[in-house]
């Protein structure tokens, strides 16, 4: 088994596995050995079903009550996993693994610095402990603590020289700071170390797209894409690129090239739909734009931006009363269309009459309750209006679950986090949707007003400046003004 493993052979390790139980049925070991290789693959029921067996037998066998506190933070269950690995560092105070998860599981639940102690302590106990020295570097990062990112990326590099995330947090750091020629070079290295991997050539694409490098970094960005097409982070930069140059037919060759690409498949060509409509949108083509926003919202009914991109079309054309006239006789017919709510709700949410959002969220959220989009908006307005955090936490915590990697769910958990309080895991979340959507002046304003209330007033006042800069009118623009001016 321990071969088949080492090869990747995922049916003929397990079948080993089996055959080993079949064997010695009640060796502990074995039964620890194929709850672990069901948590490897995710397989999560079946890792439980082995950890439920072992502990009804041994219930104080420490390696499988480490791993159902493993399996506790993969199902976010983040307070019952605290409890876990809090038991098994009065028995083992030595345990390093106990400390990094107990870490891992702070960080899930919003509790950065009690993690980072955790963390601490792990490396404490084991200072080549690269995971921890990870996690701990992407705090600081996240954090924007760019010195100590820096610094706890290079520790890394001194034990693992090859070390790809710590190149990259590396990199990604002297970008923070505006050190281009630093950036660029370890990139540059990141390439060498893994060619075939994307993530170097789409880094320092990006770094290349911030400087106005277009032509370089779309052969950066193109090189990303062949390696892997399904990339639609790096796709959407290069019809960014494209339309900001005005070369709107190539960036629509581009995106049904694309679709081609991705053979169809929903999501990924909702994200497609939607950037065919951005580029209609800005060539003035506006019944196109219409069709590939509704086209990406009938793929996949959790792509937010489209939504937002539809209503914020309605509204520009001054159509949103046909618009709610259209989705509300559609609600007649068939009042069951969780989509067609979430429509209304976003124009609602456009025109400022947030009862009516709220209103029309809930109704989405009553036909399905996993709609990403509406958990997510509905807790962007609870918060927002400070009505029930708690209530806000939990539909965030519903979003990020489900699309951990969207820019805006982590923008509202975020805010969510700011209005409990948790300044720290605020700026964790607004800095990762920074990553993805960098010239957002409302993140950036989110970012500037965590940084206030936790007292780093020098990066409250230069992000609230960048936000201003950006755009003067935001909704939030007079509170960023007022605070600049006390500052």
């Amino acid at each position: 088994a321990a071969f088949y493993d080492a090869l990747g052979r995922k049916d003929d390790t397990l079948a080993m596995y089996k055959k080993a139980l079949a064997l010695d049925p009640d060796n502990i070991q074995i039964k620890q050995a194929i709850a672990k290789h069901h948590f490897k693959y995710k397989e999560l029921e079946q890792a439980e079903n082995y950890v439920a067996r072992i502990l009804e037998s041994r219930p104080k066998y420490f390696p499988t009550r480490m791993l159902n506190g493993e399996l506790l933070v993969a199902r976010g269950e983040f307070a019952q996993a605290i409890e876990v690995f809090d038991e098994l560092i009065k028995e083992e105070p030595a345990s390093y693994n106990s400390y990094y998860f107990k870490g891992v599981a702070h960080l899930g639940n919003g509790e950065t610095n009690i993690a980072r102690t955790a963390l601490a302590k792990a490396m404490e106990l084991k200072p080549d402990y690269i995971k921890a020295r990870l996690l701990m570097a992407g705090i600081y990062f996240r954090e924007r603590d760019f010195e100590l990112a820096q610094k706890e990326s290079r520790e890394i590099l001194g034990i693992s020289p090859l070390n790809i995330q710590a190149k990259l947090i590396l990199g990604n750091s002297y970008m923070y700071r505006k050190k281009f020629a630093q950036a660029q070079k370890v990139y540059e290295e990141l390439i060498e170390i893994a060619p075939d991997n994307p993530i170097g050539y789409f880094r320092l694409g990006y770094l290349q797209r911030v400087r106005r490098q277009y032509v370089p970094a779309l052969q950066n960005f193109e090189k990303a894409l062949s390696i892997n097409p399904n990339l639609m982070d790096v796709f959407t930069n290069i019809v960014m690129i494209h339309t900001a140059r005005n070369e709107f037919d190539t960036a629509i060759r581009k995106c049904d090239r694309q679709l081609e690409r991705v053979d169809q498949k929903p999501a990924p060509s909702s994200i497609i739909h939607n950037l065919k409509g951005r580029v209609y949108l800005a060539s003035k083509k506006k019944t196109l734009a219409e069709e590939s926003f509704k086209k990406a919202i009938e793929l996949s009914p959790n792509n937010m931006n489209a939504y937002y991109a539809l209503a914020g079309l309605y509204l520009s054309e001054n159509k949103e009363d046909q618009a709610v006239a259209q989705y509300e006789a559609i609600l007649d017919v068939n009042p069951k269309q969780a989509s067609a709510h979430m429509l209304l709700a976003t124009i609602y949410d456009l025109q400022q009459r947030f009862d009516l959002s709220e209103k029309h969220y809930r109704a989405a959220l009553d036909i399905n309750p996993e709609f990403v989009p509406a958990a997510n908006n509905l807790a962007y307005i609870l918060a927002d209006q400070d009505k029930d955090i708690n209530e806000a936490l939990n539909f965030a915590r519903l979003a990020k679950e489900k699309l951990p990697n969207d820019p805006n769910v982590m923008d509202t958990l975020g805010w969510v986090y700011y209005k409990k309080g948790l300044y720290d895991s605020a700026i964790a979340e607004f800095t990762d949707c920074l990553e993805k959507m960098p010239d957002n002046p409302t993140v950036i304003y989110h970012l500037g007003m965590a940084y206030y209330q936790k007292g780093d007033l020098e990066n409250a006042r230069a992000e609230l400046k960048k936000a201003l800069k950006l755009n003067k009118n935001f909704n939030g623009a007079d509170k960023a003004r007022r605070i600049l001016a006390e500052l």
